[in-house]
């Protein structure tokens, strides 16, 4: 199993060059914010899913000769429609979530954060039998925020908690906990929050996270059940 995070900005600034022939960094200089924030995003999830699609490929050397020559953009719906999309091996079902056509086998899963960073998990269906990631800019304690997502055993920790310092790394941990398992899941955030108990979740499946100034990385990962 693979887990890596790209900070991407190097990679949105060539992003901007392919697709501008100009530095990227010129366009930021624009009056016209909106647009730029736009372009930017789009960007970002660019080169976002070319590191997921490297990373695959790293992983499972034998795909290269399918997607080697890739010139992946974005992913495309499973009715093929997106315009120049359509040049991504990549296909959503109809939760959202991307896979490979053809390859049950390899399980992945993509997140990218608002401070620009991505983080990929990357796995075969011999180890695990679904995998979620999500990646969070670090954001402050906000009460009205934690009433609105925890559950009564969350929010007990919280109020327990001996600082806002320690407020501010529950609230982080259990948000990105409930982007993991959900994604792992399949489903993506459709349902009240509150009702995703992740204290109670983390004994069903297994969860690595990782948390410094910049983010939080929480990956979920549901093992295969050996048999015999």
């Amino acid at each position: 199993m693979k887990i890596a995070v790209l900070q991407m900005e190097e990679s949105v600034q060539q992003e901007g060059k392919c697709c501008s022939g100009r530095d990227a960094s010129a366009e930021k200089r624009t009056s016209d914010r909106a647009k730029w924030m736009k372009i930017r995003r789009a960007m970002s999830r660019k080169a976002a899913y070319r590191f997921l699609l490297r990373e695959i490929l790293k992983a499972f050397p034998v795909l290269e000769k399918e997607y080697g020559r890739c010139r992946l953009l974005t992913d495309r719906e499973p009715d093929g429609s997106g315009g120049e999309s359509t040049i991504s091996p990549f296909v959503k079902d109809a939760l959202g979530k991307p896979y490979l056509p053809g390859h049950p086998e390899i399980l992945f899963n993509l997140s990218h954060s608002k401070n620009g960073y991505a983080a990929i998990v990357v796995s075969d269906s011999a180890e695990a039998s679904a995998v979620g990631i999500d990646i969070e800019a670090r954001f402050p304690y906000r009460d009205p925020l934690a009433r609105k997502i925890c559950s009564e055993s969350e929010s007990r920790l919280i109020r327990e908690a001996p600082s806002e310092a320690e407020k501010k790394r529950l609230l982080n941990l259990f948000w990105s906990r409930k982007e993991a398992i959900l994604k792992c899941e399949g489903t993506g955030i459709r349902q009240d929050l509150r009702l995703v108990d992740t204290i109670r979740l983390s004994r069903s499946c297994e969860l690595r996270e990782e948390m410094n100034e910049a983010y939080t990385l929480v990956t979920c990962v549901k093992r295969v059940r050996k048999t015999g």
